[in-house]
């Protein structure tokens, strides 16, 4: 009987590791590129149109534009 239950402990085991297969980790890693030296209202519309809508204009200081956008 522990021989029954030890093999089939062992098969349900083996089955639910087969399913896992291998974890793809997604990292969000976050990059900031300069757009221009000064800083203005362009920065906050220009940084998504060049880097797609997930971009983020910020104007830093000394007054710079950065982009900050998903690498």
């Amino acid at each position: 009987m522990k021989i029954i239950f030890s093999l089939l402990l062992i098969v349900l085991l083996s089955v639910g590791i087969g399913n896992e297969g291998a974890m793809k980790v997604a990292e969000g890693k976050i990059c900031d590129v300069q757009l221009y030296d000064h800083c203005d209202e362009n920065c906050f519309t220009d940084c998504p149109q060049k880097y797609g809508p997930g971009a983020v204009g910020i104007c830093n200081d000394p007054p710079v534009c950065i982009c900050r956008r998903q690498c």
